[in-house]
């Protein structure tokens, strides 16, 4: 919640309360669930993936920003339920879509340049093409992919199909055909284009979890996760 701001001319200060008790992330999240089983277990991986495809939809659609820095380290986990949630973090480097984009729909927004850190560059980026919510749509699969394969993604462009994919092969028991729909749709997606992916992807993700008893493995297995995790960072 908001605490107070200070405006100068230069520039400003605005203070908030913070957005996790705990302040523990994603990467907290991979950390410890590598030490105590080994792995994220895929169903964790599905549902925090699902959560954040809702918050960057929501970021896009409701709120018209371009995040630009969409990472594991700035996935915070609160404690708003027994699952504690994600909430996105570090607007620094955030655009207001509706008033920078030029364009009558503040999705098709398009920009110039690199501003990403090195490796977190999406395609069109990489390509010194224009590029625009597809950045923040390839920090998505990064965060994905550390939860899934417990490492920093990488990325490769197959030369007779002109797509990009992630290096890293999916395993015999990983959901593929739900994890291939999302790197390669997320991935590849072109912001001047292609129509707004994430609401398709989500349901998918969505559903998977509300099928059976999962929500039930997954809740078994985050209690695992907070009590092996400090009260405090």
């Amino acid at each position: 919640r908001p605490k107070s701001l200070y405006a100068f001319k230069e520039g400003g200060t605005f203070l908030m309360t913070a957005a996790s008790d705990s302040g523990f992330t994603l990467i907290d999240v991979v950390n410890v669930f590598n030490k105590i089983l080994g792995k994220v277990p895929e169903p964790v991986a599905i549902y925090y993936t699902s959560r954040m495809l809702r918050h960057i939809e929501s970021l896009h659609t409701e709120g018209k920003v371009l995040h630009n820095d969409v990472k594991a380290d700035n996935w915070v986990l609160t404690s708003r339920n027994d699952r504690f949630d994600l909430m996105l973090v570090d607007f620094g480097r955030s655009v207001d879509l509706e008033r920078t984009g030029g364009t009558s729909d503040p999705l098709r927004s398009q920009f110039k340049g690199n501003v990403a850190a090195e490796d977190t560059e999406c395609v069109a980026m990489r390509e010194s093409r224009p590029w625009g919510i597809d950045q923040d749509l390839f920090g998505l699969c990064s965060s994905a992919h550390l939860l899934l394969f417990g490492s920093h993604i990488e990325v490769t462009e197959e030369k007779s199909t002109g797509k990009w994919r992630q290096r890293k092969a999916f395993r015999r028991y990983h959901q593929q055909d739900l994890w291939n729909r999302f790197f390669d749709t997320l991935i590849n997606y072109d912001s001047s284009t292609d129509e707004y992916c994430i609401p398709g992807v989500r349901a998918q993700f969505e559903e998977y979890i509300g099928t059976g008893q999962r929500m039930k493995e997954i809740d078994k297995n985050l209690k695992q996760l907070f009590s092996h995790l400090p009260t405090k960072r």
